[in-house]
C-alpha cells in the first residue's frame, strides 16, 4: 500500500513539504499574475489547483534562465527541490528551490541574497527533457520497426502507437493497414 498520498499537505499551493523528501519535475502549464505578496503563480502539470509560487530569488533564477516573458515559459520543464536551510524571519522554515531547468544552454549559477548583506551561489542544472512523441513520429516509428517485431511485440507496439495517435482517423487508418499487413506476413511464415 502506497502511503505517499496520505501525507500531501492540504494547501492551495505547492509547499516545502511536497519537495522535502522528493523532488518534483514538471511541465509548466501556465504563468499568471498572483497577488501583492506572491506576484507569480506557476501552474504545473499534475498539480491542478496547487500552483508553484516562486520566491523573489527563484523568480530571479527563472528570469536569468528563460527571460522576463513568463508566457514564454509555458511548455518548459523545471525540477523543484526542498531546502531545509531557507530562513524566514530568522527561523529555518524550509523552502522550495529550482534545481534544474529545461531550455537553457548549459548549467548556470547566480549569486542570490540569503539574508541582509549575505549572498550565496545558487546553481541550476540543465534539465534534459525527452521530446514528446507526436502522432506522426509515432506512426513513422511503428512503420519503420514493424517488420522486425514478432506477433506479441507487434501488438504491444500497435496499442502504444494507437494511444499516441489518438483520434486522428487518417493516421489510425495507416496504422491499421501497416499492422494488418505485418500480421498477415507473420501468419504466412
Amino acid at each position: 500500500m502506497d502511503l505517499s498520498r496520505t501525507i500531501i499537505p492540504k494547501s492551495d499551493q505547492i509547499n516545502f513539504e511536497d519537495v522535502q523528501t522528493q523532488s518534483i519535475t514538471a511541465v509548466i502549464k501556465s504563468v499568471r499574475a498572483g497577488n501583492s505578496e506572491q506576484p507569480v503563480f506557476i501552474d504545473l502539470e499534475g498539480f491542478d489547483g496547487r500552483p508553484y509560487k516562486p520566491s523573489k530569488s527563484m523568480r530571479r533564477v527563472l528570469i536569468g534562465g528563460w527571460g522576463a516573458d513568463g508566457h514564454s515559459w509555458v511548455g518548459r520543464s523545471l525540477t523543484l527541490v526542498g531546502d531545509a536551510s531557507v530562513r524566514f524571519g530568522g527561523v529555518a522554515v524550509g523552502g522550495i528551490k529550482i534545481h534544474a531547468m529545461s531550455d537553457v544552454e548549459a548549467d548556470f549559477s547566480m549569486m542570490l541574497s540569503v539574508s541582509r548583506g549575505k549572498r550565496q551561489e545558487h546553481r541550476v542544472r540543465k534539465l534534459e527533457v525527452k521530446p514528446q512523441a507526436t502522432p506522426e513520429t509515432a506512426l513513422k516509428w511503428f512503420s519503420d520497426n514493424a517488420l522486425s517485431m514478432d506477433a506479441t511485440k507487434l501488438d504491444v507496439a500497435y496499442n502504444r502507437t494507437k494511444s499516441v495517435i489518438g483520434s486522428n482517423n487518417e493516421l489510425l487508418a495507416q496504422l491499421d493497414e501497416i499492422h494488418n499487413l505485418r500480421k498477415a506476413d507473420l501468419a504466412n511464415s
